[in-house]
């Protein structure tokens, strides 16, 4: 996507959205790419040791959904203007992904996060969605009403893991087509992404972050982008 601007990308995903066709968008900002460089890290939101057997495995299944190939499966990677020329290089190569698959990972916010609000959340209340958020989140203060929650613990890809086989489970017993599901669980969201995606291509699915953290109001921490008029709010990320 080198040859839209930042703008020109959300407005590709919400025509998407509004056509009723699939795909799914995993983003990969710092704290992943940190995971996927085997560096230790802890954001009060999740956590990695790169000592530790089980987060080894976690961290290959980060990779696997960083490099997984699909027509409706699209990345997003951290621009050049908020990590630096080297690490927006490093990520796109080490994607293996074409550059028609690949996004921002901020995608979602900045300077775009106004026009999420605007045009991408109204979308969620006519649609069938299936929410991933922390089990702190107050659901009733969305402005859309999901149609199942899971409830998502800190560190959710320590303690929830079963949630993907539950979640295929519900897919299936439920002939799930066509719904949104939404991933608010930091890089679990991306093995869920990625899981699901393998399992039924006929559903939407979005790690959209922080992007609810208003609504819900169970943020380890506050990001620029949502809490007003400032430089963050107002930055169009460059992809080059």
């Amino acid at each position: 996507m080198n040859n839209i601007t930042f703008r020109q990308s959300i407005e590709f995903f919400h025509n998407k959205l509004k056509k009723e066709e699939n795909f799914t968008l995993s983003k990969y900002a710092d704290g992943e790419w940190a995971v996927i460089k085997n560096h230790n890290i802890n954001n009060k939101e999740f956590w990695f040791d790169s000592n530790s057997y089980m987060d080894s495995f976690k961290r290959d299944k980060l990779i696997e959904s960083f490099q997984y190939k699909h027509d409706q499966y699209y990345v997003g990677i951290s621009c050049p203007c908020c990590q630096g020329i080297d690490t927006f290089n490093e990520m796109r190569q080490f994607s293996n992904q074409n550059e028609d698959h690949l996004t921002w990972a901020n995608i979602w916010v900045n300077s775009n996060y106004s026009y999420f609000v605007k045009n991408i959340i109204p979308i969620f209340k006519n649609k069938t969605v299936v929410l991933f958020c922390n089990e702190r989140g107050d659901t009733k203060n969305l402005p859309f009403t999901p149609y199942i929650v899971f409830p998502m613990k800190d560190n959710s890809w320590q303690h929830n893991w079963p949630h993907i086989d539950i979640a295929k489970s519900i897919i299936d017993t439920n002939k799930l087509e066509n719904c949104v599901f939404l991933f608010c669980c930091g890089p679990f969201g991306n093995i869920l992404s990625y899981e699901l995606t393998k399992h039924c291509a006929n559903n939407t699915y979005l790690d959209i972050g922080s992007t609810l953290n208003p609504w819900l109001g169970s943020a380890g921490f506050e990001r620029h982008y949502y809490t007003g008029n400032n430089f963050w709010s107002n930055l169009t990320c460059q992809w080059a």
